[in-house]
């Protein structure tokens, strides 16, 4: 305390020794100085995160409705989640599923590898589709073992995919 009281009667009495111009110019010199130290630490560090947060609030909150639309998908493919079956019954699944999701026509071959995996071979499936298919599976407990894709046209891909049921 001691120190800011000796402080402000050091910065008063140099006041007080200046003349009445002196005095003057320096009011007017802090006059003129205060807006741009105002604008310089206060209004512009607030109108630049202002600006940062308009343009990427958008962005967030279009983010966060796709993951809000995801998590729906993903809580109805938990619901359907259960043991997978094997051998035809996987073969089974497979077919319906690949029904379900509307790329049926796109597979082409379908044969078991064993008690537990089958092979799918798709000709010009749309990729999305697709992958939403193994999405799926995956939730039913039919992982893809091994997945050999190329792309066959825009948005479309043909290839092999090995299923094997985790049950």
């Amino acid at each position: 305390m001691k120190a800011v009281t000796s402080a402000v009667s050091r910065a008063q009495s140099l006041w007080l020794a200046r003349s009445e111009k002196e005095r003057r110019l320096m009011l007017l010199g802090a006059l003129m100085i205060a807006p741009l130290l105002f604008y310089a630490i206060v209004w512009r560090p607030v109108a630049s995160r202002v600006s940062h947060w308009q343009h990427v609030l958008p962005r967030q909150r279009a983010a966060l409705a796709v993951m809000r639309q995801e998590s729906s998908m993903v809580r109805s493919l938990r619901a359907h989640a259960g043991h997978a079956p094997t051998g035809t019954g996987l073969l089974s699944l497979i077919e319906q599923r690949a029904q379900a999701a509307a790329i049926g026509g796109a597979l082409g071959e379908l044969s078991p590898r064993g008690a537990h995996k089958a092979e799918a071979v798709f000709t010009k499936v749309p990729f999305n589709a697709l992958v939403r298919f193994l999405a799926d599976l995956g939730a039913r407990g039919v992982e893809s073992a091994r997945v050999e894709l190329a792309p066959s046209g825009v948005g479309l891909v043909s290839g092999s995919v090995t299923l094997a049921a985790h049950g």
